[in-house]
């Protein structure tokens, strides 16, 4: 015997559940009805088409589990009545008293800007009602001037310092698509600075051994990474052993339509690479706003054109391109001019070679 209800009318606090259900567990999928509606709390639960089988009708649904909704959407919405995520499904089963297997997960996420980001795998275990879900398959996370990916993930919707965390431990990395611009032109006075364009969205990658990010009220995005840090532009590398950066959210609807990296502070055994210069230090940090930038702890930049400075500090301007080295107490600085042959100084006139 079968039950149809007729679809509901458009209502933007409905959660929609096409259900399949054996009849002879009945009051499971009542009592898995009940938590539903204590965990959504204002959203109405409504079922656009209900459908009770009976054991023989049970055997042709082989792909589906014998208790759990398929093809459901559930909002979640915060005090104010706005929604602050909403999980799309396959199918959703009870896995004990808080927990559901979630089959083909697809979460979209709004932050405090208004801004928003979409994550998606194959399978997740979502605690829906503490708005806390975790998965060993890969999740891709699309967001405002980013693309991550990885396993052994987990998401937390709240934090002390932000919204919607998320962290893989495993084959992570993340794509940026705004590039990070060299703070110094190169040693010929050219910059390498490229125009954006459009159609190049992986501008910059980043792969750690850990990645966690997450949204931050009123600056963005921030992104951790753990664990041999790489980074790569099309301008600039960097390597290192802890990173942050902070991807500032595209809220004005900029030219390039999304957000772009605004500081770089990394940690550890530092090495920033930039044609024809490397610069060595035990911390980075770039503010690529200002186009400033800082070398701290036995900072040293090579250039191949030039020589070698070593000091306790080294400040990078990219609008006077300058670079001042400052020693400390323990150890001057020091500049090793590598053409120094080359210059000429008053007085002294440069070698003829001799004709053949």
């Amino acid at each position: 015997m079968q039950e149809k209800l007729l679809p509901p009318k458009n209502n933007p606090k409905e959660i929609t559940l096409n259900i399949l259900f054996p009849i002879d567990k009945l009051s499971s999928f009542f009592g898995f009805l009940r938590e539903l509606l204590f965990s959504f709390g204002r959203g109405l639960l409504l079922l656009s088409a209900l459908t009770f089988l009976g054991d023989e009708s049970c055997g042709a649904s082989g792909n589906l589990s014998g208790t759990g909704a398929v093809d459901v959407t559930i909002p979640r919405y915060g005090p104010a009545g706005n929604i602050l995520w909403t999980l799309k499904a396959e199918q959703v089963t009870p896995s004990d008293s808080s927990t559901y297997d979630v089959t083909a997960p697809n979460l979209n996420m709004r932050n405090s800007a208004n801004g928003l980001s979409h994550a998606k795998s194959e399978f997740g275990i979502f605690d829906i009602n503490h708005g806390k879900a975790w998965g060993e398959t890969t999740l891709e996370v699309r967001g405002d001037g980013y693309l991550a990916k990885g396993k052994n993930w987990s998401w937390n919707e709240k934090t002390e310092v932000g919204s919607h965390q998320m962290t893989f431990t495993s084959e992570a990395y993340v794509h940026f698509m705004s590039d990070l611009d060299p703070i110094l032109k190169t040693s010929n006075g050219v910059s390498e600075k490229i125009a954006p364009k459009r159609s190049l969205l992986n501008k910059t990658i980043a792969k750690a051994e850990i990645i966690e990010f997450l949204s931050v009220e009123k600056e963005g995005y921030r992104f951790f990474l753990d664990g041999n840090v790489v980074v790569k532009g099309q301008g600039l590398g960097i390597e290192c052993q802890k990173m942050e950066i902070l991807v500032e959210s595209d809220s004005n609807g900029s030219d390039g339509g999304f957000g772009k990296i605004s500081k770089v502070n990394a940690f550890g055994k530092v090495r920033l690479d930039q044609i024809g210069r490397t610069c060595y230090a035990d911390t980075l940090t770039l503010d690529t706003v200002e186009g400033k930038g800082l070398l701290e702890g036995n900072a040293r930049v090579e250039d191949k054109d030039w020589g070698v400075v070593v000091g306790e500090r080294v400040e990078l301007d990219r609008e006077t391109g300058k670079a001042k080295v400052i020693g400390d107490e323990n150890e001057r600085a020091s500049i090793e001019f590598k053409n120094l042959g080359e210059i000429r100084l008053p007085g002294l006139k440069k070698s003829k070679s001799k004709s053949k």
